[in-house]
């Protein structure tokens, strides 16, 4: 089924499609967005679920069956990639937008009978070679991405307010709401805000965390300088300043937290003072809660406004 690494790198989501994979009953998704900072992660994710419903033998991470191999090198019939720069037909000449002639021809594709599970993967593309951390990062998680990925004149981008032409939207949103059997949308955003909410309402929404991140975990520990001494107007400072970190240095929040916790748990084990060190094993339950819900796809604002408040208050 979904490849360790994936399962590693996606507990949550891995654990939803997994169960979807194994059961009789449930269907799979029409349509899903995957939020995050990382396209990648959100990419390799998409063609591993791909992979898995179109595979001719069992699945296995492994498997050399010829689809799961077209899958891996981007060249699978089924697999579309829809952007300024792909799924472009000869008298369509936008080049900065996913146009109406696009929807249009998705529409016209769904009509057409197919022996594969298709997805059509929504994603912003910029005519340059991706950017040299995306590949370093690319290249550590899979070899084989890596290969497909450097030799490309395009790089990979989360779609953004300007990807799509409006109308276009308002011609996908039909085929997203009735599609046929065995067809995905997935659309690949940083922040699901970016995408028209009607699609967000009738999809299965997810964050992914970052496969290469960038962060300095001493950040947590000036930010937390007066721990556990915090108010509720510390709450509130520390929660702003954890997001502006977050937006600033293009890091996951699932991260951060861990980040948090490694303080937590260094700063239970040098406190002797039973108050104090049931002050803080409290806290890391609250950020251990914290993380479950940014899994489950809870706001970063919400999110940390509430465990600085839980943790201000000394509450569960």
């Amino acid at each position: 089924m979904i490849a360790n690494n994936l399962v590693k790198s996606f507990p949550f989501a891995a654990k939803y499609f997994s169960a979807v994979f194994s059961s009789q009953d449930k269907r799979f998704p029409q349509s899903i967005v995957f939020e995050g900072l990382d396209v990648y992660a959100q990419f390799f994710f998409t063609q591993e679920l791909a992979r898995v419903l179109n595979c001719l033998q069992d699945a296995d991470e492994n498997c050399d069956c010829l689809n799961c191999k077209w899958i891996r090198e981007g060249k699978h019939p089924a697999i579309n990639f829809v952007s300024q720069l792909h799924y472009k037909g000869t008298n369509d000449d936008s080049k900065t937008v996913i146009s109406v002639a696009q929807a249009k021809s998705i529409e016209k594709a769904l009509n057409e009978t197919s022996d594969y599970h298709r997805f059509f993967i929504f994603f912003d593309a910029k005519p340059t070679a991706p950017d040299k951390n995306a590949l370093q990062s690319i290249e550590k998680f899979s070899p084989q991405g890596y290969e497909v990925f450097s030799d490309l004149d395009w790089s990979l981008e989360h779609i953004s307010q300007k990807t799509f032409n409006p109308a276009a939207l308002n011609v996908l949103l039909k085929s997203v709401e009735e599609p046929p059997s065995r067809t995905t949308f997935v659309f690949l955003t940083r922040n699901r805000a970016d995408l028209l909410n009607t699609i967000v309402s009738r999809s299965q929404c997810f964050k992914l965390p970052s496969l290469h991140l960038k962060n300095d975990a001493s950040y947590v520990s000036s930010i937390f300088s007066k721990y556990p001494d915090i108010n509720l107007q510390d709450a509130f400072f520390i929660s702003e300043n954890l997001l502006n970190y977050i937006k600033e240095n293009e890091i996951s929040s699932d991260v951060l937290l861990d980040d948090i916790l490694d303080f937590l748990t260094k700063e239970l084990k040098n406190t002797e003072d039973t108050s104090r060190f049931m002050k803080i094993k409290n806290d890391i339950s609250l950020v251990s809660q914290a993380k479950r819900q940014i899994a489950s796809s809870m706001t970063d604002k919400i999110v940390f406004e509430t465990l600085m408040l839980k943790m201000a208050r000394g509450k569960m």
